[in-house]
């Protein structure tokens, strides 16, 4: 039967996009059959974070998600709204574990001092090992013009990683002060850390010094700076 606009079929929702959403709300693929993955949600976010670190974010799309993980089309609409939600998800995912690795680090760390240095080190690390996540983290529609309110609660977590150890290696310094010193640490070690990405750091050190002397120098640096104010 031809749906046609203002029939009982149309305003009922069996044609057209009412009837594609039926379909994903009984879990059906384009096929018709019955859709069953223990997991997707998850399995879509890792492959998204498989198929940013090899081609960046750019070129990803839900469709090609759900190729990618042998599903339906319609199937990542169940767990996501459209491209920018499974961008999010994928970036929250790199978060989480950045934010796991520092929290980690501080709780080894033998001071304030050494934690400080081993959290801007373990940033560094964290954007040499996944550039690509990390321009979809923090270069991205997700940042830009306004950064997404879920991207912002843990750009806050991270903030307390530096935060806690600060104010314990420099107790006399008040809240505002404090605030200055962290967002200034912050500063170098991000703004070090996309230098490096980009390929900028080479020209201003001499070839004599290694790679990994240079970050653990500018970080230490940075972090005696911020405690000495």
């Amino acid at each position: 039967m031809i749906c046609k606009r203002r029939s009982h079929y149309w305003q009922s929702g069996f044609c057209g996009v009412g009837f594609a959403s039926r379909i994903r709300g009984l879990g059906l693929s384009d096929a018709g059959k019955p859709y069953h993955r223990e997991d997707l949600r998850g399995d879509l976010v890792r492959a998204g974070r498989h198929f940013v670190a090899e081609n960046g974010y750019h070129a990803l799309s839900v469709r090609t998600l759900a190729s990618m993980v042998g599903v339906s089309a319609a199937a990542p609409y169940r767990h996501f709204a459209d491209r920018r939600s499974l961008l999010l998800a994928i970036a929250i995912d790199g978060y989480a574990d950045l934010v796991a690795t520092a929290r980690a680090i501080n709780a080894a760390a033998q001071s304030p001092e050494a934690a400080l240095i081993a959290a801007g080190l373990g940033y560094l690390e964290f954007v040499a090992t996944n550039p690509r996540l990390a321009e979809l983290m923090y270069e991205s529609e997700l940042t830009s013009p306004r950064i997404d309110p879920a991207l912002l609660e843990y750009q806050r977590i991270g903030q307390d990683v530096l935060t806690k150890p600060l104010r314990a290696a420099a107790p006399d310094c008040d809240e505002e002060d404090l605030s200055i010193r962290v967002l200034a640490l912050w500063s170098l070690i991000y703004g070090f850390a996309t230098l490096r990405k980009r390929q900028m750091v080479v020209e201003f050190v001499p070839y004599s010094i290694g790679d990994e002397d240079v970050a653990r120098r500018m970080i230490t640096l940075a972090v005696h700076a911020a405690i000495k104010g």
